[in-house]
């Protein structure tokens, strides 16, 4: 069974209709392309070059521990799941999965400029105020707040495999280890890019200043480097603001 794809060609339809809604945006299968999908249909993984994007709510452990109603913790979690899985489809991405406390979204690089020059660091600027509402409503249903509360960012990019596990689509590589290098050094309301991705944005400062986004080099210490490794930070405006 077929179906006919936004260039013409024909895609494989079932079973990767409901698959390729629950990870991809709109236009996944353009993404994607026909040898690509006909690999992951064959096998069950094909070659993308991604960048990655790792989230981690910092100090989760101990708001779910001071929540006044677990069920209601349970419930804002999944809202803003839900609300980064559209904000990251909106944006051309896809999202992985959510991991209890975060998510890992990705975006395909087969553009030019590569989506982790433009689309990844939007995304950003705009997850970091949705995060900033979830954790208003995680503070009105606390007994005690600990300092530090907020999301964390971690990115890289490079080859990665996309692998169909059952009915879901994760994405394995390099990238997820320095993504989550980054993130697990990042703090509160902090976004880490590995220093490959972090050159190029770095180079795109022009197209990034327009959003009112900085890009500075700084060092993060990893427990495979604990002196520390090159990094890059995105200083973005939400943060910006707030510092000021």
């Amino acid at each position: 069974m077929t179906l006919t794809g936004m260039a013409g060609g024909e895609f494989p339809s079932d079973p990767f209709e409901a698959l390729l809604a629950r990870h991809g945006p709109e236009d996944a299968r353009h993404q994607l392309g026909q040898a690509a999908l006909e690999e992951l249909l064959a096998s069950g993984s094909t070659s993308v070059d991604a960048a990655v994007v790792v989230g981690d709510l910092r100090m989760s452990g101990f708001v779910l521990k001071e929540a006044v109603e677990p069920a209601l913790f349970a419930r804002f979690i999944i809202g803003f799941t839900e609300a980064v899985r559209n904000l990251a489809n909106d944006q051309h991405g896809w999202f992985d999965k959510f991991t209890g406390d975060g998510f890992i979204a990705f975006w395909i690089q087969r553009t030019d400029p590569p989506p982790g020059v433009t689309l990844v660091p939007e995304f950003c600027q705009t997850v970091m105020p949705a995060a900033d509402s979830f954790i208003a409503n995680l503070r009105k249903n606390s007994r005690n707040f600990p300092v530090g509360v907020g999301l964390s960012i971690g990115i890289d990019s490079g080859p990665c495999q996309l692998v169909r596990v059952g009915d879901s689509l994760t994405i394995v590589g390099s990238p997820i280890v320095g993504a989550t290098r980054m993130v697990a050094g990042a703090r509160a309301r902090q976004t880490l890019v590995n220093v490959y991705l972090g050159q190029a944005l770095e180079e795109a400062h022009g197209r990034l200043s327009e959003a009112g986004i900085r890009v500075e080099r700084t060092s993060v210490k990893t427990k495979e480097y604990p002196e520390g490794q090159e990094a890059f930070e995105l200083m973005l405006p939400a943060i910006l603001r707030t510092a000021l």
